[in-house]
């Protein structure tokens, strides 16, 4: 509970900060993006841990670890369909739309797509186990086409996104960047538990149900 508070304070104190904070260089208004750069940084989080949640399921076979894989893919999913909502307002500011096929944009919703298919492929399988096996491949797999879409995919076409925003920002700009990184990841990660927990139970029931 205590935990639950501090995170909940903590991201509270990060978009407050934002939006009290200054514009940064190469961009019309900023407070938009110290929730957008730290939604999508914590999907990243998210997908990686999915892809290493997969892996010890590969390993272990211990169901939590699948739970925990599925919990992190879910959760990483909506954190990527906010940061991706949050980034079409922050166009609209900056760039006069809210969508522009920019390959940043196009990028982050083929990493969306991506996982969506893994949802359909996994409910796709009525064995459990080879659903499992198959989530695991795939949430590796996943991770792998997510690093491409949102960073590499970007660096092989123009793109409206400035560059080097960090390093050209001041110190204060960066501080409370990186305090909503952190606050972020930390959220998700208590969401994922949450899920993963609700996904344990639904696999006793299920155990239960077939005895």
């Amino acid at each position: 509970m205590i935990f639950n508070i501090i995170i909940g304070i903590w991201v509270t104190a990060g978009i407050l900060m934002g939006f009290a904070k200054t514009p940064a260089v190469q961009l019309v208004d900023t407070p938009i993006a110290f929730m957008h750069i730290p939604m999508a940084i914590t999907m990243e989080v998210a997908f990686l841990g999915a892809a290493i949640y997969g892996g010890l399921w590969l390993a272990r076979r211990r169901p939590g670890d699948d739970a925990m894989s599925l919990a992190f893919a879910e959760i990483g999913l909506w954190f990527g369909l906010i940061a991706t909502t949050t980034g079409s307002i922050w166009a609209k500011v900056n760039w006069n739309a809210y969508w522009s096929w920019d390959p940043q944009q196009t990028g982050i919703v083929a990493t969306l797509l991506t996982y969506a298919a893994l949802f359909a492929l996994r409910n796709a399988n009525d064995d459990e186990n080879k659903a499992r096996d198959l989530w695991a491949v795939y949430a590796i797999f996943g991770f792998i086409a997510a690093i491409f879409w949102t960073y590499m995919f970007r660096r092989l076409l123009p793109t409206l996104h400035p560059e080097n925003i960090m390093a050209q920002s001041d110190d204060t700009f960066k501080t409370v960047l990186r305090f909503n990184y952190l606050g972020f990841i930390l959220l998700m990660i208590r969401i994922v538990q949450l899920r993963a927990r609700v996904e344990r139970a639904s696999l006793r029931l299920r155990e239960m149900s077939w005895m």
